[in-house]
């Protein structure tokens, strides 16, 4: 498998197939993926580069000289899947359009990833998470506070790289029995508007049955409640829920008063507000406790460092922590499947330093170093 992609969306799809058993080399312009000095890190890569690229092979080509656009070529003529996500006419510019790919490996799946889309009045528009975000909604669907509210942690450029893996992976179905390769364009844009229609505009689900509210506020309405030493993620969804959580914090008779509420939104709402007014008065643990106790989903709020440290995470082996030549001891996260037939799936080989395997890949296809 080939790569040719910078920063997220790109780079995090083929990070899963990596998990998953591929070998995925990572081709470079010579001055790299801006993500591996994002930060100005201490570290020889960025926290985020090795996370999305741990498990690779880097090759730098300079694909503005015909002898490294030659290698490219060559490379991808022995590879099953390509994953670009640069802007759609990069590489035909370059002289790497998906005709020509095509023409040289009609087996490869070709996966192209863009902001937009190939084609529109937004093409060759740059696009990165955030600028998504907000032309999707997402900004307006999130917002709790009637401002524009971005979700953090780049969730477009993730959903966007498990949505190309799925596509990848259907494409390799698929050729087992055409015995052909695919293009396969996929926009972050399509894949945001998809992730949010589900759940957060619903009010536009039905064309001829349409409120004046698009968005669906119930889930921005759940919230965490404070305890005495700390703050507690209580989640009762259905009503016989709402009963026992009631019943938890001794409030029986708050049930039905809070079923009656003439919305769902009003109804979490009222729900969060008085739970609250109980929950002050004891700690996390009484509290956790008592909720189980009434077999009402809950959870406390972690830090990251409490999270890391957490029982369940350390017997399902979330993590691992190996050693890296360049960087010393590493936390990676296991490919969160689990295969009967295999062990824990990470790809927990280093990041590689920029043009590691440069050599090594070129004398695989033929090529002396010196001449490509």
């Amino acid at each position: 498998m080939v790569e040719l992609a910078n920063f997220m969306s790109g780079p995090f799809a083929t990070l899963m197939l990596a998990d998953l058993g591929a070998e995925v080399i990572k081709v470079e312009q010579p001055r790299g993926d801006p993500f591996r000095r994002w930060g100005r890190p201490d570290t020889y890569v960025s926290a985020v580069f090795a996370n999305c690229n741990h498990g690779k092979r880097s090759v730098v080509l300079d694909l503005k000289d015909p002898d490294g656009v030659d290698a490219l070529l060559r490379l991808l003529e022995h590879a099953d899947v390509l994953v670009c996500n640069w802007r759609p006419d990069v590489a035909a510019r370059l002289g790497i359009g998906d005709e020509v790919l095509a023409g040289r490996n009609r087996r490869l799946i070709r996966l192209y990833v863009s902001g937009f889309g190939p084609t529109g009045p937004l093409a060759d528009e740059p696009a990165f998470d955030t600028v998504v975000q907000a032309r999707t909604a997402m900004t307006e669907a999130l917002s709790t506070t009637g401002e524009p509210t971005l979700g953090a942690g780049y969730p477009v450029d993730k959903l966007t790289a498990i949505m190309a893996v799925q596509a990848v992976l259907a494409a390799l179905l698929t050729r087992t029995t055409s015995g052909r390769g695919e293009r396969i364009d996929l926009a972050m844009l399509d894949a945001a508007s998809y992730l949010s229609f589900v759940d957060l505009y619903t009010g536009r689900t039905f064309v001829d049955h349409e409120p004046a509210e698009a968005v669906n506020r119930h889930s921005s309405a759940v919230r965490p409640v404070r305890t005495s030493d700390g703050w507690l993620l209580v989640a009762p969804v259905t009503g016989a829920d709402i009963r026992r959580a009631c019943e938890a914090v001794g409030r029986p008779e708050w049930g039905e008063d809070i079923l009656s509420a003439p919305d769902q939104v009003n109804l979490v709402h009222a729900l969060f507000d008085r739970i609250e007014t109980v929950t002050v008065a004891a700690s996390t643990e009484v509290w956790l406790g008592r909720f189980r106790a009434h077999d009402v989903p809950v959870a406390p709020c972690l830090s990251v460092d409490e999270h890391l440290a957490d029982p369940q995470v350390d017997h399902n082996g979330v993590y691992r922590v190996v050693e890296w030549p360049d960087a010393g001891a590493v936390r990676v996260a296991r490919y969160p499947a689990r295969f009967s037939s295999f062990g824990p799936l990470v790809a927990d080989a280093p990041a590689p330093p920029l043009g590691a395997d440069t050599e090594a890949v070129l004398r695989r296809l033929g090529i002396e170093p010196a001449a490509g």
